[in-house]
Formats: structure tokens, sequence, C-alpha cells
């Protein structure tokens, strides 16, 4: 932080732990009580950001999209488990973070970082040109800001989150007693339609390619 500069905002980090299939695969995968981070700029979490798939049938067409409270509850009166961090930030700090996001947001040019989360334990993660896990997005925008770089940003579970940023803790419990229900977006759970068959595989053959060249952000 430059001198005279005063950490008079903030940003909200929420780690959860959801209910997919694929995300209680994750958790077993990398024993973990946490599996998916998110990002947000506001109290109520009324916008909350992270790299997701855009509709519950799109497995393999994860970006960044912002995310609703159905996502997370699949639509259902269900308890999902969550801890939210309060990180103090600048106003450069917020801005810059709040220009990544819109930078990033729904652009079909970043992709989520399959398999550097389905081989972690072999791996402990990797780069891959515009390419990130929730996590992994995570750290990489917290380490643009000084938090989070006690390791390479892709080497981030989002348990680590509970021992780096502990005293930042201000939620622990049930989401639907934290985050806004405001925000519904798009039909998360639209039917799997040909045209999602046809860009599954053009994106999952370009992310074998950004894999097998790592290039870095």
């Amino acid at each position: 932080m430059e001198c005279g500069e005063i950490r008079d905002r903030s940003v909200y980090i929420m780690i959860s732990r959801t209910q997919t299939k694929f995300a209680r695969c994750i958790r077993r995968i990398g024993r973990q009580q946490y599996n998916h981070a998110s990002v947000s700029l506001d109290d109520n979490l009324g916008a909350v950001y992270s790299f997701s798939r855009p509709q519950h049938n799109a497995v393999f067409l994860g970006r960044l999209v912002r995310e609703s409270l159905e996502r997370y509850t699949l639509g259902r009166n269900a308890e999902v488990p969550v801890v939210v961090f309060r990180v103090p930030v600048t106003e450069k700090e917020y801005l810059q973070i709040a220009a990544i996001i819109e930078k990033m947001l729904d652009n079909t040019d970043y992709m989520y970082n399959l398999f550097s989360v389905l081989t972690y334990p072999v791996t402990k993660g990797f780069a891959t040109y515009k390419a990130f896990t929730c996590i992994e997005f995570v750290a990489y925008v917290m380490g643009k800001i000084g938090y989070l770089q006690e390791k390479p940003y892709w080497s981030y579970k989002p348990d680590d989150l509970l021992t780096e940023l502990d005293e930042k803790i201000v939620y622990r419990g049930d989401i639907r007693k934290r985050m806004s229900d405001e925000y519904s977006g798009p039909d998360y759970f639209a039917p799997f339609t040909w045209d999602y068959m046809v860009k599954s595989i053009v994106t999952m053959c370009r992310l074998i390619a950004r894999t097998c060249i790592r290039r870095y952000h």
C-alpha cells in the first residue's frame, strides 16, 4: 500500500460446500471441507463472482460468471455451509479487482481450469493460459493486491483460506442467511442441448491445447 492510502473499502471472499456431484468429487480428491470459492464487492453478497459452469448441465463450459443463491442451493430449500471473509482494500485496489471481474465476466476466452483441479493430488495445481478454477481465480485476484502470496495462486485450495485469512472471517454458517436472493440470472437449470454439446467439445479441445502449452497469465 502506498503512503497515505487508507483501506476503507472491502471485498468479500466466500468459500462454500456445495452439493453437486462434481463438488463432492472435488472434496474427495482434495480432502477438503470446502470445494468452491467466490468474490463479491458488496457486503450483502448481492453480486458474487466465480469460475463455474454457466448452466448446471454444461459441465465443460465453465468461465467467470455471476452466481445466484439458487445455484448454490440447486433450487432447493437446502443448507449450504459457507465461510465469508471481509478483506480491507484501498479504493485503488477495489477498482482494480472490479476491472478484472469486468474484463473476464462471461468472456468465453477464459475457461475453467479443469485438468488442474482433477490432477491436484499429483500436480498440486498448475497454471494454464486464461484458465482458472474457482480458488485459482480468488487467489489470483487477491495476489494482485498483496494477499494470498504464500505460494503460487494455482496451488491454493479453498480450505487454505481458513488459515491465511482466519482473522478476516465475518460469517460462518448457512448461505441462505448471508447471501441476497434478489439476483436470479440466466436459467441455470436449462436443459442440455446439441449446442452445449458442440461448445463443450470445442472448449475441451482449446483447454487441452492450452494445458499442454501451460502458458501463464
